[in-house]
């Protein structure tokens, strides 16, 4: 058997993990006076975080029967 990594697996994850940072970041300025765009801003993150953890979600790797 082949242990090698799904390449689109590894790229959802990666850019799943840059889209919920940038989210976790944008947070705090709408407790602020937030500008037109942040909240469209922060609701197309949330969109697109939630988006692609489905993706990781439906393509993350098999588990092995054996436990191994």
């Amino acid at each position: 058997m082949q242990n090698k990594p799904n390449r689109n697996f590894i790229t959802l994850l990666l850019t799943m993990s840059l889209a919920a940072g940038a989210l976790v970041l944008n947070i705090p300025a709408l407790f602020g006076s937030p500008g037109p765009g942040q909240l469209w801003l922060t609701a197309g993150l949330g969109l697109l975080a939630a988006a692609l953890g489905t993706g990781v979600v439906l393509l993350r790797p098999q588990r092995r029967a054996n436990g191994a």
